[in-house]
């Protein structure tokens, strides 16, 4: 599991960071285009860094799983007995499993409709190639919780 965990993190952390790179840099270029009037503004960056942005919340999300890096309140967690701490670690677990399952089968049937149309910027790309990443990204949300299931039920 850990090379599992090594390959997902250098790899969804490497196109997070190329992704985020190229918003910089285009979005600049577009603030000095459109300031100066060197260049028209380049009317596809905000569609390109939308979509780059909803790649990199999709990407990393596991890694936050991983981490538990995610916002919690844990007020009745930490009221809880260990054994009750336990308990709610599964449960919040499988919840979460669960979600990563309906979101898995939402996406089976919605993405091939709209692999039929393409976004407003690119034309040569379906809007369902967009959506490839929330079905990937879960994905990996629901290896990463399966793996803290077990973990926390042989603690």
């Amino acid at each position: 599991m850990s090379r599992y965990s090594q390959l997902t993190k250098s790899v969804t952390e490497g196109v997070a960071v190329f992704l985020f790179a190229l918003i910089l840099v285009l979005q600049a270029s577009n603030i000095l285009f459109r300031y100066t009037g060197i260049y028209p503004p380049l009317t596809w960056v905000e569609e390109f860094s939308r979509f780059s942005f909803i790649w990199i919340l999709f990407l990393l999300w596991h890694i936050a799983d991983r981490q538990g890096e995610h916002f919690v309140v844990d007020v009745v967690r930490e009221k809880l007995s260990p054994r009750g701490r336990k308990r709610l670690d599964v449960m919040a677990h499988g919840l979460a499993l669960a979600f990563a399952a309906a979101v898995l089968w939402a996406s089976a049937q919605f993405i091939p409709t709209t692999m039929l149309y393409s976004t407003n910027s690119f034309e040569w790309l379906p809007m369902g190639v967009v959506y490839l990443v929330i079905p990937l990204g879960f994905v990996m949300v629901a290896v990463e919780r399966l793996r803290l299931l077990l973990q926390t039920l042989l603690s």
